[in-house]
């Protein structure tokens, strides 16, 4: 009996101690880092929320990978102000440059790396050239700031931009961004 009783209570410990983590999973406790999930504005940098003229909407079934939609209406995709580049076919015809949509997947604690795909067209709205950029995300200051980086490779219109060597690289530098919340003015 007093053999059963002993067994019993350390059956009983056992089975608490391999409950524990699942309910400290269930409680939240197992978040892995930031979520980059949400709508992100481009920003100047840390402490200055000044708009530089992109936003990315991050959606996900996941906290691992997901979608995501780029838009940047005020980026000059005539590289007119790049000596290697300006008057230069394709881009000399480039107008104004789409919206953008591609994947991300999370590649550690708070850091991503991201693709996204889209078009650069002429006046008369045909496409010039397609743009595909890709980079690395790091998500800091308690998850309300990212640090971009972000390299485009140029396909013609003709190319398949998941396959084909791409006709130009071009580093876009660094960019800083600031999650956008729910901020009701009363």
């Amino acid at each position: 009996m007093r053999t059963s009783i002993i067994r019993g209570a350390l059956l009983g410990i056992l089975l608490l101690a391999f409950a524990s983590p699942g309910i400290a999973m269930a409680g939240g406790h197992h978040k892995k880092g930031c979520s980059n999930i949400g709508t992100w504005f481009g920003v100047v940098g840390p402490g200055d929320t000044t708009f530089t003229g992109w936003s990315v909407t991050v959606t996900g079934n996941s906290e691992k990978m997901g979608s995501n939609l780029f838009e940047f209406p005020v980026f000059d995709p005539s590289f007119a102000d790049v000596p290697d580049l300006a008057g230069v076919p394709p881009f000399k015809f480039a107008k104004r440059i789409g919206s953008m949509r591609g994947n991300w997947k999370r590649t550690g604690w708070n850091t991503f790396d991201y693709t996204f795909t889209g078009f650069a067209y002429a006046s008369d709205k045909e496409p010039v050239y397609i743009a595909k950029i890709s980079g690395h995300v790091v998500l800091f200051n308690k998850c309300r700031y990212q640090y971009t980086t972000a390299l485009m490779e140029v396909f013609l219109p003709n190319m398949r931009p998941f396959h084909d060597e791409p006709i130009a690289q071009i580093p876009l530098g660094e960019f800083y961004g600031y999650r956008a919340k729910v901020d009701l003015p009363y």
